[in-house]
């Protein structure tokens, strides 16, 4: 069983699924309360810089503070959307959640904007309620100024990646099974801390809740519609002097 060289923690999982060059196949682990990346109360978490494919030892081996760790195989992930690396090396002004739909806006300086949006959802039917999550720092980040923030912000590296996490329902009897699920993770060159956003669909019976999933997320380039030039109001010609 391979083990997380950062918190020493059990992966679970690990396996390679067949489209982008950079992109990770990921598990959450043990114990959540050790790692910064995407914990939740119910699973575990794991970044791809602490991910060591090579260890296969029940104990996390001693990490040299000199060697840098190895950054995993890229893998390739059936996603729709663009390649989440195009969006490295640019400079992100802007952090936009929607609070009609599970869809997050991204602003660059180049006057691009990206969205990071939930596979197969429709706004017309929408059906189980889904929504965005996210780690905690850049959860507060968007919670204190209603869903919208400007920031200056360089991404240094931005990947898709498979998370495991526990859904449930007990709606006649509880069941509880692994759901593998694609999310989008960043790392701005500010914090060098990995970010990350995935989708989770939930049903509530009077107020509480009954079955959890998840569902993947892709990057998507919002392409802006050409202004459209104002017609011209026809000038008025008064009538010459002479012409009276």
């Amino acid at each position: 069983m391979k083990v997380c060289n950062r918190c020493g923690g059990h992966i679970c999982g690990i396996g390679p699924q067949p489209t982008f060059k950079n992109s990770y196949i990921l598990t959450r682990h043990l114990p959540a309360q050790l790692c910064r990346f995407v914990p939740m109360p119910t699973s575990e978490s794991i970044t791809p810089s602490s991910l060591d494919t090579s260890s296969s030892s029940s104990t996390p081996p001693p990490v040299s503070p000199t060697k840098a760790r190895r950054r995993p195989v890229p893998l390739r992930l059936d996603s729709v959307g663009i390649d989440p690396s195009l969006l490295v090396g640019k400079v992100l002004t802007r952090i936009s959640r929607s609070s009609n739909h599970p869809s997050m806006q991204l602003y660059f300086s180049d006057d691009t904007i990206y969205q990071i949006l939930v596979d197969g959802y429709d706004p017309i039917h929408r059906g189980l309620p889904k929504q965005l999550e996210m780690d905690p720092d850049l959860g507060s980040l968007l919670d204190g100024v209603g869903g919208r923030v400007d920031v200056d912000l360089t991404i240094d590296d931005c990947a898709l990646i498979t998370l495991t996490d526990k859904a449930f329902e007990s709606r006649l009897k509880e069941q509880r099974w692994d759901q593998n699920h694609i999310g989008v993770a960043f790392k701005f060159s500010e914090d060098r801390i990995w970010h990350c956003v995935w989708a989770t669909l939930t049903d509530h019976e009077n107020g509480i809740c009954v079955f959890r999933s998840y569902d993947d997320v892709y990057v998507e380039q919002l392409q802006r519609s050409p202004r459209k030039r104002r017609p011209r109001a026809p000038s008025s010609t008064k009538p010459r002097r002479e012409d009276v």
